[in-house]
């Protein structure tokens, strides 16, 4: 960012967005972008749509502008360059695989390392609510995790939040349910006596299998072929 503008980095992304090119992937909030310039790289995501479906990619964007503040500095979590224009989040490039594709070199350290970022992540008052899409989670050099994607993330407010404070703590079991299914996959009868310690399923995690596996009932009764996604 040190030899880039603002204004040339919102041509650029501008010129991107109306050829449709340098899209890197498609999020909950729109198009992720990988800006590519004499060796420096940037992942800049911007909402997509109209109306009232761009106003709530845009608000999950500066949501996640806050996590990013909030958890500056955080080895484990991308660098948030800012909101241009308030509007477009600019992120440092992870060189890292998603974990659906990464080979771990030890899965035992792995884990227990991303445990403490989980928990870290948590006392600075910030629960992911959606590690359970492996995407979310890269693997750097086979060995360190990264969390990316923080657009459903819940931020603990201060003071007394009823609702809030239900959200973030419910997050948080989603985010400690998830390290276990990550760690143990299919072999949770595997799970050691300490680890099921993080494993408590929620109400909301057990109604949605349900639903899952209904609407999966549904798509094979009509021959309509799975997606890979629906496993995650």
């Amino acid at each position: 960012m040190e030899n880039l503008t603002e204004e040339e980095l919102l041509h650029w992304l501008r010129s991107s967005a109306k050829s449709g090119s340098h899209i890197f992937s498609h999020g909950y909030q729109g198009h992720v972008y990988l800006y590519e310039h004499k060796g420096e790289r940037l992942i800049l995501k911007a909402p997509t749509g109209w109306g009232v479906g761009r106003l709530i990619r845009q608000a999950m964007l500066r949501n996640e502008y806050r996590v990013y503040s909030r958890l500056s500095g955080m080895e484990g979590v991308p660098r948030c360059y800012g909101l241009l224009r308030g509007r477009y989040l600019v992120l440092q490039w992870v060189d890292g695989i998603p974990f659906r594709r990464a080979r771990i070199v030890d899965p035992e350290i792995f884990f227990r390392t991303l445990l403490d970022l989980i928990k870290r992540l948590h006392r600075a008052g910030v629960a992911h609510g959606d590690l359970k899409k492996k995407d979310n989670l890269l693997v750097i050099d086979g060995r360190r995790p990264c969390l990316v994607d923080f657009g459903v993330a819940v931020i603990k407010k201060p003071g007394f939040s009823p609702l809030n404070g239900y959200l973030f703590n419910l997050a948080r079991r989603f985010d400690f349910n998830a390290w276990a299914k990550l760690k143990y996959g299919r072999r949770l009868e595997a799970m050691s006596r300490e680890d099921r310690d993080y494993y408590r399923r929620t109400l909301v995690e057990k109604v949605a299998r349900r639903v899952k596996r209904a609407y999966r009932g549904i798509r094979k009764g009509l021959g309509i072929p799975h997606r890979r996604h629906e496993t995650s």
